[in-house]
């Protein structure tokens, strides 16, 4: 066949119509027939391997970054969670638990000393601070006996005078229950009593009956007054 009968035959099929039953029923086919809808799905996207060590990333970083901005944070903020869960795992890996529970005391009285200078939301954040402090100071005292006698003197001897420091500060209570922290009272003021003695020499007459004043409230159980006691034997103790 040559070339221009061929055209001449493409050029009748134009005129070529089709039945209304053939175009009903493959109208009907098409209809029939089901589509896969494209739709987009984050799991999809999720599941790409190149994209694992980016949703890692992102992952990590919305882990790290809370903690790393929570390190400052006090009680009473929004970070302050994020501390404590932090100050809970170091904890964990802590080989003596019981003087890292009287270093956490420590860490709950620096908060409140910092708090006492603020003024934002100041009586929000030192009432969770005092709580928060009171909650460390329950768990320490309970371990107090745990605590290796090399470092036991010293700590409690920082942390009350922490105390003693921020109740003058902020007129606010926290040691205010004897039989709580009694323990606490009591090892301070043994051990103070003893370093007395040692000095006797050295203390003027208004001392030395002090120290004996110091010596009657401590056999009676009084440790808090007895704790004031000292305090005016040695004013800046």
């Amino acid at each position: 066949m040559d070339e221009f009968t061929l055209i001449k035959q493409l050029e009748s099929l134009k005129t070529v119509k089709t039945s209304e039953d053939w175009a009903s029923l493959t109208k009907s086919k098409i209809l029939a027939q089901d589509f896969e809808k494209q739709t987009f799905s984050l799991f999809d996207l999720i599941r790409q391997p190149k994209l694992v060590p980016v949703y890692a990333s992102v992952i990590m970083l919305f882990s790290v970054v809370p903690f790393f901005f929570a390190q400052d944070s006090l009680p009473g903020e929004a970070l302050y969670k994020y501390k404590k869960i932090g100050e809970a795992i170091q904890y964990n890996f802590k080989q003596d638990k019981s003087v890292a529970q009287l270093e956490q005391v420590q860490s709950r009285l620096s908060e409140l000393d910092k708090i006492t200078e603020q003024s934002e939301n100041q009586g929000y954040k030192l009432a969770a601070g005092i709580k928060e402090t009171k909650e460390a100071l329950t768990k320490a005292t309970q371990d107090l006996d745990k605590v290796p006698e090399a470092q036991k003197a010293e700590l409690v001897e920082q942390i009350v005078t922490q105390i003693t420091a921020i109740e003058k500060k902020t007129n606010a209570a926290i040691m205010d229950s004897d039989e709580e922290y009694q323990e606490l009272y009591k090892f301070f003021v043994e051990n103070e009593i003893k370093e007395l003695d040692s000095k006797k020499d050295n203390l003027s007459e208004e001392q030395l009956t002090l120290l004996t004043k110091v010596k009657d409230l401590f056999a009676q159980g009084k440790y808090s007054e007895a704790m004031e006691a000292i305090y005016e034997i040695q004013p800046n103790n």
